[in-house]
Parts: C-alpha cells; sequence; structure tokens
C-alpha cells in the first residue's frame, strides 16, 4: 500500500490556484490520480495532460537524504577534504535527468507497399530539425552532456528515450521535441539510415525467435496488421523504391501518426515537480497533433487474427540454432485488461515451474528437457491491443527429441492436471504474497529504465495503477482464471518443433521470404489428438507444495539500531591465514537485502587445465543436483550462483536476507556430500566442450583470449583446455570435490540488512563445514602481466570458420603500473576520443559496425584498447589495423584541438559521471566486491579520482599521449582474419556474430547467474551450422598463425614470445596498499 501523507490545506489551496491560472491560458493542464507506490519509493509523482492531448507522468527524484533543491555535488567538484576512505563518498548521491517519450505508432500502421517504415521513420527523426539541422545534433550533443540516447519501433508504438545530466536537461528537450515538430528527414539521409535499418536487420537475421515471430506473422489472416514484415530493410525500402515517393510516404506517415494526441512523456529528474511541468508546459504544449487517430483495435477479433492452418497444422521448423525445441501455442484475447488479477501471468508460473513434482522436474529426471518457459511474452507481436499468444516452450535435449510422443504425453497430462485442479487459491495467494513484498521492497531502477517502463504502462493502465499494475496481484478472479483455463483446455493451438534433425526425417520444403527460414506444416497427427483427448495419468506429476523460502522477517536492522553512523567502506572483520571477512550493513537503500559472496581460494585450479575443467564440471553437477529442491527460492526472490573463476570457486546468493544464510548452508553441504553421477559427468563433457569449441570458432572471444594469453602470466587457453576436456574421468571431478578445500583461503564480503553477529556467523559455518588448512604461498595464487617489448607486435590467426567473414582486430597499448592519476588521464581520454573515434572509423569510413575504445586495468597494469570487427571480404585486416593506428596516432591532436572551455566541460562532465550515486545495493556490492577479490581495497577509489581529476589539465593530457607514443609505446596487435572469399551463400550474419550476440559481456567475478544456467542458456542455443562444423573439425582443432617467423614484430609462437619477458609484480593502485598478499 502507499505511503498515506499528512493533508496539508495550503498544499492543496496552491495547486488548486496554480490549476485555476493554468487553465485560463492557451495551455490548460489536467491533473490526473497520482500513482501508488511502493513503500521505500522516495519519488514523487504528477500525472497529467496537456490541451493537445499529451499525457504525461512527471517524476521528482531527490537525492537519498537532500532535497530537490540541493543540486551543487552534481554540478562541481566537490573540495579536497584528504584521502579518508569516508571524505565524500557520501554526497556522490545524484543521477542523471531522463526522458522516454512513447508514440502511438507502430509497424501496425505502416502501408504494406514499404514494409518496415515505422522503424525507418524512428531512424530518420534523428537527422536534424528546423531549428537544429545538423544531422545527429542530437545524439552529439547528448553524448557530450554525459549522456545516453537510443530509441526502438514496435507493433503498436515507437519509444524515444534519453539521458544527461539535469543541468542539460532543458537544451536536451528542446532539441528533442524540435525532432517531433518540425524534423527534416532530407532524401539524402535516407540512404544512410536504410543502410542503418538493414544493419539492424542483419543483427537480427539469425536470431530464432525473430524468425519465429516473422514465420507466425505470415499466418495473419487477411486484413489484419500483425501480418507486416516490421523490421524493414534494403529489400522493402530500396529495391524497386522511388526514393522521391518513399521521401513523400515518409513525411506523410510522421504527419498522420505523430502527435501531442497519440504522444506519452515520462521525465524524471532531481528537479522538483513544478519545475519539471514547466519545462514539459515550454517544450511541448505546441506539439500539433496527428492527423489521424491511433488504430481501433476492437474492430479485429482475436479468435480469427490467424487462419486456421495456424491450428491445423504442426509446424516443423530448421532453426538456426542447434536447438531442439517443442512450442505449444495458444491465441488468447489480449490480456492487459486482466492486469488485476493476471490470470495468465498465473498458469504460466505454474506451467513453467520447475520445482519437484513439476513436468519440467519429470523431463529433466530423463534427461529430456534442459528448461521450460511459459506464457504470454513482453514482445508486441506476442502481446498486443488484438490479442495474447501464450506459449509454453520446451527446450529438448537429442534424447527428448527422440521420445517427442512421450514428452508430449507428459506435456498434455500436465495441462490438464493444472487445468482441472481446483485447489489453486492457496498457490494464488502465494503468489500474490511473493509479488505484494517484491513491490514493497522494490529495487530502484536507473532513471533512463524508470522513464521507459513508465511511459510504456501509461498505454495500457490507469494513472493510479501505472506503477503497481504490472507488479501485483489485486485481486483474484475466477471468471478471468476459468477463461484462461478453457482456451487452454481447448484443442485449437499451434504446435512448432523446431529440430536441426528434421521430425520423422521429413524435408523441410517452405521458405519464409523475409528471413528465409525453412519450414514445413503437416497435419496434426492423430496420435496426439488422441493424447490431448484422453491424456494419461503420470503419478509424478503434482501440484507446488506450499514455498518454505518465502520471507517473513522484514525489518531494517539499521532502522531498529537507530540509524548509526556507517563507515562508507566495508569493514573488515577478519583478517588472518585462512580467511578474510568484509563487512558492511546498508543505510541507504534500506530494503531487507542482503549479499553474501564467498570466494574460495584453492591451489587446485591453478595446477593443470585439466584441474581447472574439473572445477567447473563439479559446479554444474552441484547446480544441477540443487535446482529442484531450489526453486522455491528462486520464486521467493532469492537468488544464488556457484561458478569457476582464476583461483578458486565463487559461490554467492543474495535476495531477501532473512532466509539467505539457510540458502548458503544447503549450498555448501550439497558441495560437501554430493555423489558424482558418471552419466551426468558424460552429459556435461559433451556440453563444456561444445562451449569451448564455440568459443574456439568465435572471433571475439578468441581474440579476447588471445591477447590474454600473451598478457597473463598464468593462463590456460580455450585450446589447452578443449584439448583436455575429452582425457577428463569420473574420478578427476571426485577428486576434486574430495580435496579442493583441503587448503583454501576464503574471501568472504557479507553486505546489506545483516547484523555484524550473523556474518560472522555465516563465517563460522563455512569454517565448520570445511576444516580447512591455510595456503602456502598465497601471493604465488595471483595472476600477473608481462611487460610487453617496447615496439610494436603483431599476433595474426586465421579463424577456425573458412566461411565466416568476419575480422577481429584488437589493438593493445600497455601503458604500464597504474596510478589513480594515469587512470584518470586515461578516463580524460576516452571521453574526449570516443566521439570521434565512432564518427571517423563507423560513420565516415564504415569500416565496421562493432567497434570500441576503453581502457583496461589488468592485474594493477594499465593499457587501452582499440578494436574493430570488420569483415574480411570488404576490408582486409591490415587495412584496418593501419586506420586504428592511424587514429591513436592522431588522438594527441584531438586533445589540442579543444579549447580551454571545452576541455573544462568534459572534465566537469566526467566528474559529474562519477558523482552518480549506486542505483541499487548490488551496484555497491559488485563495486567493493571487485575492490576484494582485486586485493586492492581501494574502496574510496571514485572519491580520490574525482579529487585527481580536479587537478588534472589539458596540457597533462597532451603530454601523457605524447610521451607515450614518443618514448614508451608497447603495442600488441592481435587479429583473427575472416575468411577472405566464402566458399559457399552465407546468411547475412555469420555464425560467429550469432553466438556472440548470445554471450555474456560480464564473464568471471562479475557474472550474477550460476555457471551451469549460461551454460544451458549457451548451448541450447547453439547454431545449427556450428554443429556441422564441430563434427568436421571437433577433433582437429588447429590454429594457423600468420606471420614471418624471422621477423621479431610477429607472433608465430606465443610460449617463445613470452619466454624472456619481465613480468610485473602484483601491484595495486591503492596508495595505502603497497604490499603483496592477502593483508594490507
Amino acid at each position: 500500500m502507499p505511503l498515506r501523507h499528512r493533508i496539508d490545506p495550503r498544499h492543496i489551496l496552491k495547486h488548486w490556484q496554480k490549476y485555476i491560472s493554468l487553465r485560463s491560458k492557451a495551455t490548460s493542464i489536467t491533473l490526473m490520480d497520482p500513482p501508488d507506490k511502493s513503500e521505500g519509493d522516495r519519488k514523487l509523482y504528477r500525472a497529467l495532460s496537456l490541451s493537445n492531448g499529451l499525457r504525461a507522468m512527471l517524476i521528482s527524484d531527490p537525492s537519498k537524504g537532500s532535497n530537490a533543491a540541493s543540486q551543487t555535488s552534481m554540478h562541481s567538484p566537490a573540495p579536497s577534504t584528504g584521502t579518508s576512505s569516508d571524505s565524500s563518498l557520501e554526497h556522490y548521491k545524484g543521477k542523471l535527468a531522463a526522458c522516454a517519450v512513447m508514440m502511438g505508432v507502430g509497424s501496425f500502421h505502416e502501408p504494406r507497399q514499404y514494409q518496415g517504415l515505422a522503424h525507418f521513420l524512428e531512424h530518420m527523426i534523428f537527422m536534424g530539425s528546423k531549428k537544429y539541422p545538423i544531422e545527429n545534433a542530437f545524439d552529439s550533443f547528448v553524448a557530450k552532456s554525459g549522456g545516453f540516447s537510443n530509441a526502438h519501433t514496435e507493433n503498436e508504438d515507437t519509444c524515444f528515450y534519453f539521458e544527461v545530466e539535469e543541468q542539460h536537461l532543458d537544451k536536451t528537450l528542446d532539441m528533442f521535441m524540435h525532432l517531433m515538430k518540425e524534423p527534416l528527414m532530407s532524401i539524402d539521409a535516407m540512404a544512410r539510415e536504410r543502410s542503418s535499418v538493414q544493419a539492424e536487420f542483419e543483427q537480427t537475421h539469425m536470431i530464432d525467435e525473430v524468425r519465429r515471430d516473422q514465420l507466425m506473422a505470415s499466418m495473419a489472416s487477411d486484413g489484419y496488421p500483425h501480418g507486416t514484415f516490421s523490421w524493414g530493410n534494403l529489400k522493402s525500402l530500396q529495391e524497386d523504391v522511388n526514393d522521391e515517393h518513399l521521401h513523400k510516404t515518409l513525411h506523410a506517415f510522421r504527419r498522420k501518426h505523430y502527435g501531442a494526441n497519440r504522444m506519452i512523456v515520462c521525465l524524471q529528474a532531481e528537479l522538483p515537480l513544478d519545475e519539471l511541468e514547466a519545462l514539459l508546459v515550454r517544450h511541448c504544449s505546441d506539439i500539433p497533433k496527428s492527423e489521424e487517430p491511433v488504430l481501433d483495435a476492437s474492430k479485429f477479433n482475436y479468435r480469427h487474427a490467424f487462419r486456421e492452418q495456424f491450428f491445423r497444422e504442426v509446424l516443423l521448423v530448421q532453426p538456426v540454432e542447434d536447438v531442439c525445441k517443442l512450442e505449444i501455442t495458444w491465441v488468447l484475447p489480449a490480456m492487459r485488461q486482466y492486469y488485476r488479477s493476471k490470470p495468465d501471468t498465473f498458469m504460466s508460473q505454474l506451467l513453467g515451474y520447475e520445482g519437484v513434482g513439476s513436468l519440467c522436474s519429470y523431463l529433466r529426471q530423463r534427461l529430456w528437457c534442459m528448461s521450460i518457459m511459459a506464457g504470454v511474452s513482453g514482445n508486441s507481436f506476442d502481446n498486443n491491443s488484438i490479442y495474447s499468444l501464450f506459449t509454453l516452450s520446451i527446450y529438448l535435449t537429442d534424447d527428448g527429441f527422440e521420445h517427442l510422443d512421450d514428452v508430449i504425453a507428459a506435456t498434455f497430462a500436465w495441462i490438464r492436471l493444472l487445468n482441472e485442479s481446483n485447489t489453486l487459491f492457496a498457490t494464488y495467494q502465494e503468489m500474490q504474497q511473493i509479488a505484494a513484498t517484491n513491490f514493497r521492497f522494490q529495487i530502484e531502477m536507473t532513471s533512463m529504465d524508470n522513464v521507459q517502463s513508465i511511459a510504456e504502462a501509461i498505454r495500457f493502465l490507469p494513472p493510479k495503477d501505472v506503477l503497481s499494475g504490472t507488479e501485483l496481484y489485486f485481486e483474484y478472479d475466477e471468471a478471468a482464471l476459468l477463461m484462461v483455463k478453457q482456451h487452454l483446455g481447448e484443442f485449437r493451438f499451434n504446435i512448432m518443433i523446431s529440430s536441426h534433425i528434421p521430425y520423422n526425417q521429413l524435408e523441410y520444403d517452405r521458405v519464409e521470404p523475409w528471413f528465409g527460414t525453412h519450414y514445413m506444416g503437416i497435419d496434426m497427427p492423430e496420435k496426439w489428438q488422441a493424447m490431448w483427448l484422453n491424456p494419461q495419468p503420470h503419478p509424478e506429476l503434482k501440484l507446488p507444495e506450499p514455498n518454505p523460502f518465502i520471507t517473513t522477517d522484514f525489518t531494517v536492522h539499521w532502522l531498529e539500531e537507530g540509524k548509526p553512523h556507517i563507515p562508507r567502506r566495508p569493514k573488515a572483520l577478519i583478517r588472518n591465514d585462512l580467511c578474510e571477512l568484509w563487512y558492511r550493513p546498508d543505510d541507504t537503500f534500506l530494503l531487507p537485502d542482503g549479499f553474501i559472496n564467498l570466494y574460495l581460494i584453492t591451489p587446485i585450479l591453478r595446477r593443470s587445465p585439466l584441474d581447472y575443467i574439473s572445477a567447473v564440471l563439479f559446479t554444474y553437477l552441484v547446480e544441477f543436483s540443487i535446482a529442484e529442491r531450489l526453486y522455491p527460492a528462486l520464486m521467493a526472490g532469492l537468488s544464488y550462483g556457484l561458478e569457476t573463476a582464476d583461483k578458486g570457486l565463487v559461490l554467492r546468493v543474495s535476495g531477501y536476507n532473512q532466509k539467505l544464510p539457510l540458502l548458503l548452508e544447503i549450498i555448501m553441504q550439497v558441495m560437501q556430500t554430493l555423489e558424482i553421477d558418471p552419466a551426468q559427468v558424460l552429459s556435461f563433457k559433451e556440453l563444456k566442450k561444445r562451449q569451448l569449441f564455440n568459443a574456439l570458432i568465435t572471433g571475439k572471444s578468441l581474440n579476447l583470449d588471445l591477447r590474454l594469453t600473451v598478457l597473463e602470466h598464468m593462463r590456460f587457453s580455450l585450446l589447452q583446455k578443449y584439448n583436455a576436456i575429452d582425457s577428463i574421468t569420473v574420478d578427476d571431478v571426485q577428486s576434486f570435490k574430495d580435496n579442493f578445500h583441503k587448503k583454501m583461503y576464503v574471501q568472504c564480503l557479507i553486505q546489506g540488512n545483516f547484523t555484524e553477529q550473523e556474518a560472522r556467523d555465516v563465517m563460522q559455518k563455512v569454517h565448520d563445514i570445511y576444516h580447512s588448512a591455510k595456503v602456502e604461498n598465497l601471493q604465488e595464487q595471483h595472476n600477473r602481466l608481462v611487460q610487453l617489448p617496447l615496439g610494436q607486435h603483431y599476433l595474426r590467426v586465421r579463424t577456425l570458420n573458412e566461411d565466416d567473414p568476419n575480422t577481429i582486430v584488437s589493438n593493445y597499448y600497455q601503458l604500464g603500473p597504474c596510478s589513480i592519476r594515469m587512470e584518470c588521464l586515461m578516463d580524460l581520454v576516452d571521453q574526449i576520443v570516443e566521439e570521434p573515434f565512432f564518427n571517423q572509423l563507423r560513420t565516415q569510413e564504415q569500416l565496421g559496425y562493432s567497434l570500441a575504445v576503453y581502457q583496461r586495468i589488468g592485474y594493477g597494469i594499465l593499457a587501452y584498447i582499440l578494436n574493430i570487427n570488420t569483415q574480411e571480404n570488404k576490408h582486409r585486416a591490415d587495412h584496418v589495423e593501419a586506420r586504428l593506428e592511424a587514429f591513436r596516432a592522431g588522438m594527441p591532436e584531438l586533445v589540442a584541438s579543444l579549447s580551454d572551455q571545452e576541455f573544462d566541460e568534459v572534465r566537469a562532465t566526467l566528474i559529474n559521471g562519477k558523482k552518480l550515486g549506486d542505483h541499487s545495493l548490488d551496484d555497491e556490492v559488485m563495486r567493493n566486491w571487485t575492490e576484494i577479490v582485486s586485493m586492492e581495497y581501494f574502496f574510496n577509489r571514485i572519491d580520490m579520482q574525482i579529487q585527481t581529476l580536479s587537478t588534472l589539465s589539458k596540457q597533462d593530457v597532451s603530454d601523457f599521449l605524447l610521451n607515450y607514443d614518443k618514448s614508451h609505446l608497447r603495442k600488441l596487435s592481435v587479429q583473427v582474419i575472416g575468411a577472405p572469399t566464402v566458399a559457399r551463400q552465407s546468411p547475412n550474419q555469420s555464425i560467429s556474430d550469432a553466438i556472440a550476440a548470445r554471450q555474456d559481456s560480464v564473464t568471471g567475478l562479475g557474472r550474477r547467474p550460476g555457471s551451469l544456467s549460461m551454460l544451458l542458456d549457451e548451448v541450447q542455443r547453439n547454431i545449427s551450422e556450428e554443429q556441422l562444423l564441430f563434427e568436421q573439425i571437433g577433433d582437429r582443432v588447429h590454429l594457423e598463425f600468420i606471420g614471418e617467423g624471422n621477423n621479431p614484430e610477429h607472433i608465430t609462437d606465443i610460449n617463445a614470445f613470452k619466454r624472456n619477458l619481465h613480468v610485473y609484480p602484483f601491484i595495486t593502485s591503492n596508495p595505502k596498499q603497497h604490499t603483496t598478499g592477502n593483508k594490507s
């Protein structure tokens, strides 16, 4: 329930007078009900509409512990207060201002003559306005203002959004709203933006979920708007297209559908609500209305949205990904109208349940499936104003595909069990309780994510429920639940089977025209109809038991203890030869949440690739064994993960703090008592081998691995791990399980809503379970980097996939031992050169769409990196590398070209960005955890960066770059070179790109999910052409180095190159931490 504020008559009178005054002007404002908000939400909200029809939500988000007028900490450097860990960190609570604009037009509205026109218009809007005519002026201004902007087009709406420093909000709004009022959209810009639309299409071309949607769209009934190709590409927007006619159509389409009456604005800043309202009126009151109203969805009957063929045929689809997937899809009425009871969400929780007695459990025990998902997805093809698609997706193993009839029989029995159950009310109440708790103690989103979420909710929710409507189960509606059950119980659904191996060896004889998906349709087998009509009982299937992990104690200890002063840095409760325990109670977010992070450092992982992979397999076996038992914990708002890192195992639990010690103890007990199953070891070995193979054939991951293999003193390469995995036995995994803890050093961070005694109890429990002895020579477990020789060195490797044209060039420039001053100098360099880097190499020279410039600190050694993903059949690697080097050589000139005022603005933007507060406890925990596992313990790093930045001048940055270029250049260029010619006709996106798109950018110690969940997610999305490649070369993987053996600049043998290089000692940038080892 929302907090109830004391009524102030003066406050009411003030707003009434303002309302009457505004009503008398040209622009009238109508106030609407304020939204119900969660208990800990400190933000202030105002819902309103303008006389031109525009609807808006204004959000005043004062810094924690301050009022909305306190803005100074964001706009000027804090005075130096010494080097104390707690000096000025407490004042870094600022946030970026953000705005989302939802325009009520999407692909449902576009003419079939120009499919993808709505998406194309979204791109063209940014190409300047009458007031600000320079193309991309808006994006450039946002970037220089420390912000970010983007947009996306859906079926029924288009969302634009940006975030900037608050001091630039007025100017940014002016620039953006003029794009809405008077965009130029010149005919000259169309060619470039069509290429951008094509690039986005190519990025999605190999994603099976997108291809599935388009295949379903091809089965839309005539006259229904979802039967379009919403992405757009050169085929739909350029081939046989008259540019003048397209240009006129584009402008006419905007006038018809872009207007204030179809526009929702959500604006969030630290400013008071009245000031935000003034900004809204000033910039939006003169936006004209659209020529046409929004699409009337009531004229479409959801029962007729798809042709009868959709329900009559089983679709057999050849996926891009190496996946076996069974999908059953029902067409429901548009479900957003049932948001108060959420019957579809409730049934999806039951159908997709993975705990004991579930369909997922039944299939996993037989090794027939990896995961199950159910429900109405969030994408606009599945969920719109006409219909909602409810899908049950079962990701099958190869064995499960062979037992497809048995899988379908169990699935139909599970659906019948849930549909016929009359005892679901207690389960509904439990989910209602969990949802209410999650909303009550909601974790705050970033400003930009928040405004997008709210703008979308305003479309279909009343103002009062905008915040709570998507989160809460307000009421149990038996009639609504019965309606969903009736639909799910009707023999009127689509079955889609996606498999690289065709079902019953049938040939895929049809082709979807836009994505080229191969598929065929067969009549629903009679045996499946019989299974549906008379499902056989499966005694193993049963409804979920009451959840034992639901939190009941929400006491916030810091409040209970009288709000004592808490230092900003974690406190070391224990530091000895066996462990270090760091603790910090939360005094900022005031939620009953907590994090327990354990790094179990053991020398075994450093011994050999075989030992390392044995550890990986052990983590998979542990997670697999606890998945069913701990699934209720995930439902109750807890999370856990176990994974390998460089020096040992990382075990994390997080969520509501009450049950976290119990959750941790359960996992550690399983780690001790686990019985190693030979069949599971064999299965996970095969999955891990496939995962490693994916990484080796993917240019981005191979490039990174080669660079780190050169640089790191202790590293097992991808190829070493791949070559070791076949020789691993059950005894190897058993040996790791029995011995990893015998000599172990534990790093632990406990942060959040815990008492100090609870933290000590957790560490004592670890000791009680493991009884570890100390690790001798702990320093030897710390990795270090080699010092590159002076000059330039090149490592070139040919891609393993001869049909992959992608070339990855990564130039690494080693600067040396990092200090806080060097780190800040590189921060300034990054801020100055990033926009010119993208403009020159991507926009002007069009060398590649994916490129980056950034600094990297590895084991105390600072470097900066320029990399680019190009295609060898378009741009040769040596040319791309030369252009990267030319840009690097010109970086000092870019700095010198700035005026003093421009440099000061860059520096101020950088400082303001570092002053932004943590969005959540998770952010704060990960920042502290990084300092602990790196053994830097530089907890006031941001504070020192801000103080150092304020002392740096443009001359300092210029001298830094020029001195490095003249006397200290240590460069390593790593190039994974693609095929200059492709032997066969490749799809628009390569296998390498498709795999890379699936990989998480956060790895190792910073990764949140468990290692098993990531493995299953990646392997069930393997590319089917990768499977063929694996079968062809999987047993004879060999890297081909390119270079002249007698040229000292060419690296053709990594071990020989590294043999005599200097190895840096363990280095820290913390001025108070100059020793190595485990003590500071």
